[in-house]
């Protein structure tokens, strides 16, 4: 049994299988009468896959999301472990750089990554290692 979608006009516009969509099908945004149920909506390309808040001491500050652990490996320095390793090392953490450009305050950038987790360093404008708190949120295929 399937159900439609209705305008304001009254016609059906879309009828809906019960079919449920797959982890292929949200990744690559097919459009196919299908419903997406909550558990799959995380696979589509424009949802963070994890998401992050760290104490300026190095600690996780709970809630978190798709974080299995941070490790505090030396003042300035973050490793972020992935509950779901990712598909490839290109994942996108915004506000992050890879490498310093001229910079005129605090700063992050991504020191390493591999697919199970990413190093973060943490370092001010004289480009000396500082503990800072900070928030990210992680997008990519997992």
């Amino acid at each position: 049994m399937g159900w439609n979608f209705y305008n304001s006009n009254g016609e059906a516009l879309v009828q809906h299988a019960e079919s449920e969509a797959t982890k292929a099908e949200m990744e690559a945004e097919t459009a196919s009468p299908i419903f997406v149920p909550p558990d799959l909506v995380k696979n589509s390309p424009g949802v963070a896959k994890a998401w992050f808040s760290i104490a300026a001491d190095g600690s996780l500050e709970s809630p978190d999301y798709g974080i299995a652990s941070i490790g505090d490996t030396g003042t300035g320095q973050r490793d972020i472990n992935f509950t779901t390793a990712f598909s490839s090392t290109v994942y996108a953490m915004p506000g992050l750089q890879v490498a310093p450009a001229a910079v005129t305050g605090t700063y992050l950038e991504i020191a390493g990554r591999t697919t199970a987790d990413t190093d973060l360093s943490c370092r001010d404008a004289s480009n000396l290692a500082k503990d800072i708190a900070s928030v990210h949120a992680i997008f990519g295929d997992q």
